[in-house]
């Protein structure tokens, strides 16, 4: 279920790791030489000014708006010490070339404990939508397909502010958190409950079968998700309504 690359990158799944405290974004003092000299890079790559904002954010590790003479870019700061290398793959992935996303995501992969994995004081997560309730469906997936063995908290993700984007990421699994995310523009009377369905089932995969080394999933993660009823008709109607979702 993932997405051709667009205007943002995002981290699907989180590998397990020993527990870590906290992570949080350097002083304004320590990485704004780090900041300037990064957003120089791209600028000169680019041929337009960048205007470099950081963040900690751990689903999306870079986003970028276009404007008349700039390019706006969020970036995580993970990439402050990026090499020559990488930050010409952030400027491709300005430029829309496939390619940079997966060299991006081998280096948010390297640099991952960089990537903050403990939830901030926030509300909790909610299950129960207008239309589904996500903890019931996880559930029942859990004692159907799974035999009851899987333990995750799940919820409805906020609902993201940028309404124009060219990606969407419809489910996410964080193993630290053993947390499943569901992208609201699925809480909507018109989506069919086989569709929700199965994009749960997929971030369970996920959180049974935990990406490989370089991000591919082992051969049983693709063989269980083919065998699930009605798989190949969501992933059909995803396709079909995904200007609507963009949209959502």
């Amino acid at each position: 279920m993932s997405s051709p690359p667009g205007t943002q990158l995002t981290l699907f799944d989180v590998p397990e790791l020993p527990p870590l405290e906290s992570r949080k974004l350097p002083s304004r003092a320590e990485s704004f030489p780090q900041a300037a000299r990064l957003a120089r890079q791209l600028s000169e790559r680019l041929g337009a000014p960048v205007h470099l904002t950081l963040t900690d954010n751990r689903a999306t590790l870079i986003s970028f708006r276009r404007h008349a003479q700039a390019v706006r870019l969020r970036a995580h700061h993970l990439f402050l010490d990026a090499p020559e290398a990488v930050v010409q793959a952030m400027a491709d992935f300005v430029r829309g070339d496939a390619g940079a996303r997966y060299r991006l995501e081998d280096h948010a992969r390297q640099h991952q404990t960089q990537v903050r994995r403990t939830r901030q004081p926030g509300a909790p997560l909610k299950a129960r939508g207008r239309c589904f309730d996500l903890r019931a469906i996880y559930q029942r997936l859990n004692t159907t397909y799974f035999d009851g063995r899987l333990q995750a908290d799940i919820g409805w993700a906020r609902r993201p502010g940028q309404k124009r984007r060219k990606t969407i990421l419809l489910a996410g699994y964080d193993a630290r958190l053993r947390e499943v995310r569901v992208h609201p523009a699925l809480d909507e009377p018109h989506v069919p409950a086989f569709v929700v369905e199965a994009v749960v089932f997929h971030a369970m995969l996920h959180q049974l079968f935990p990406a490989e080394a370089g991000g591919a999933h082992p051969p049983e993660f693709h063989e269980r998700e083919r065998a699930f009823p009605l798989m190949e008709a969501a992933q059909r109607w995803q396709r079909e309504h995904l200007r609507s979702l963009l949209r959502s």
